[in-house]
């Protein structure tokens, strides 16, 4: 095999996985179309109609910062502006557009695997990370989730690839002066990702800590010897003046960060953590959706020896060669485990505060660690070098696993979404047929919120009861009609006055409740189906004496 054809070969396979990701690009915006959201997602819809100010002073008594927010209303404004925001036959619900904006992260991902990446690394790390960034476990339900993580994942994985050409220009590889462009990126990209997810801005402090030290360390041990070396300076100070203006650029939120803390640190939804939290967090990272819990296990498993394999050969590797290939690899794979370690040990000592979605900011940097290790061993197959054969062997199974678990979890999401799709019309026909004066009830909180809102959509004045319980502070404040009932009299007393009273019951505790109603005041009902919201399954009973 020629020198040309090793590397025609090796581009070829860089094309396929970048196709592979495309395909799934354009199937995640198909799958957008739709007005489905959870409770979470309901938070975004609800904040992002709000006017600025507003926004902002709600995700203030939130646990999470107003950036996002302000992004999914600037496009939502937009496409109103433009007509494309409607009921009409070419016109997409408010949900459809803050769906897509979910999914333009991604696609500038990929423009940065085929620009940035692919000329630092090569085309097949660019091209495998454009496809795991997509595919891999818990990827595919963020390219459409109404949440902040893909553009928290986008802003940490930008501040880090400016931060490697900053590196380069510190070191005199890359600009000769002043990097500007490097420089206003980081300080965009880092204040945009801490203005947007919390442990987004952990991981931006890691990188700008690594950064730092980096360039200490190189001046101390390399610059002095170099004749060139005060080339780099002026890069240094651009890296300090990106520092710095994140940091001024924080300051504003910083109050926030404190009441939002101490508001945590007295009462917080996260369950407590324990050693068994290390596990759950690698088995979000590595375990797809195989129907098989077997196969599942066993692909989790390999996985994570593989990964950690081609980790340790790179830092051996690193050791004896000093490869910047190598260290900037490792520098991309470390923010991920120092987030989890450090959310964990907090969680342990404080009060628990990680939960394992909010590892996906740093996913970028893994994948595309993980992606340049696998390639670095598949090169040297292609190259027929030499020896080293317990690597090659795991460099090409960590990418054959990678295709496996990132089609199977993709195809699965697929099915997800559609199941979805169509179940939502199917509740959205059952809710168009309920009228406004109708008492609706619900034993879960996360449904009279979604209910609420689609039902206020229409026409009419809709309110929907929460038994024996009170809804969300926030959402009581932002979605219209939320009511309670805290006394099963209050039911009989609707009935007796003639009224149309339906139970969207959720989990078996509908059934004691049913049987507790009936029991105290006679109160019969009558099953009409089951139906689905997103991931809320729900049975409307109608009630009567």
């Amino acid at each position: 095999m020629t020198k040309r054809t090793k590397i025609t070969a090796m581009q070829h396979l860089g094309l396929i996985f970048f196709a592979a990701a495309i395909y799934c690009l354009i199937r995640s915006i198909t799958l957008s179309i739709t007005t489905d959201i959870w409770y979470d997602e309901l938070f975004t819809m609800e904040f992002a109609t709000r006017p600025v100010k507003e926004l902002i002073s709600l995700t203030a008594r939130d646990v999470h910062p107003p950036f996002y927010y302000m992004i999914v209303r600037f496009f939502i404004l937009v496409c109103d502006s433009l007509g494309f925001v409607g009921d009409g036959a070419f016109q997409l619900g408010a949900e459809s557009v803050a769906k897509l904006v979910s999914v333009l992260p991604f696609f500038i991902l990929m423009i940065y695997g085929a620009t940035t990446i692919r000329k630092r690394f090569g085309i097949l790390p660019a091209g495998l990370f454009s496809f795991a960034i997509i595919t891999m476990p818990q990827m595919p339900e963020y390219t459409t989730e109404i949440r902040m993580y893909s553009w928290a994942m986008l802003f940490v994985t930008m501040a880090l690839l400016h931060g490697f050409n900053l590196l380069d220009s510190i070191m005199g590889r890359g600009s000769k002066g002043w990097d500007t462009p490097n420089g206003l990126m980081l300080w965009l990209s880092t204040t945009a990702a801490a203005y947007t997810h919390y442990y987004a801005a952990f991981s931006i402090g890691i990188i700008y800590a690594v950064l730092v030290v980096w360039m200490l360390v190189y001046y101390m041990r390399v610059a002095k010897k170099k004749t060139d070396g005060k080339i780099g300076l002026k890069a240094a100070a651009t890296l300090i003046v990106a520092l710095n203006l994140t940091v001024a650029s924080y300051i504003p939120w910083v109050s926030v960060v404190l009441s939002q803390t101490r508001a945590v640190k007295e009462n917080y939804w996260i369950p407590p953590v324990g050693i068994r939290s290390l596990g759950s967090a690698i088995k979000h990272l590595f375990m797809g959706y195989f129907s098989n819990d077997l196969l599942a296990v066993i692909t989790c498993v390999l996985l994570f020896i593989l990964v950690t394999f081609l980790f340790v050969r790179t830092v051996i590797r690193i050791i004896r060669a000093k490869e910047i290939t190598d260290a900037y690899t490792l520098f991309a794979f470390f923010i991920l485990p120092l987030v989890v370690l450090t959310g964990l040990t907090v969680s342990f000592l404080l009060r628990p505060v990680f939960v394992n979605r909010y590892m996906l900011p740093a996913y970028g940097g893994f994948w595309l660690s993980v992606s340049v290790m696998a390639s670095v061993e598949i090169d040297r197959v292609y190259k027929r070098e030499k020896g080293q054969l317990i690597g090659k062997i795991a460099g090409v199974m960590l990418a054959v696993l990678m295709i496996i678990v990132g089609a199977v979890d993709y195809k699965t999401f697929i099915g997800n979404e559609e199941y979805r799709m169509v179940n939502i019309e199917k509740t959205l026909d059952m809710l168009d047929s309920i009228n406004s004066d109708t008492i609706i009830i619900s034993n879960f909180d996360q449904v009279q919120g979604i209910l609420a809102y689609y039902l206020n959509k229409k026409d009419g004045d809709y309110k929907v009861y929460l038994y024996a319980a009170e809804p969300e502070a926030l959402i009581k404040e932002t979605v219209p009609g939320l009511e309670t009932i805290d006394d099963p009299i209050d039911i009989k007393n609707y009935l007796d006055a003639g009224k149309e009273v339906l139970f969207l019951g959720s989990f078996n505790s509908r059934e004691i409740l049913l049987k507790e109603w009936n029991e105290l005041y006679q109160i019969t009902s009558e099953n009409e189906g089951s139906y689905l919201m997103e991931r809320y399954w729900f049975d409307v009973f109608r009630l009567s004496r």
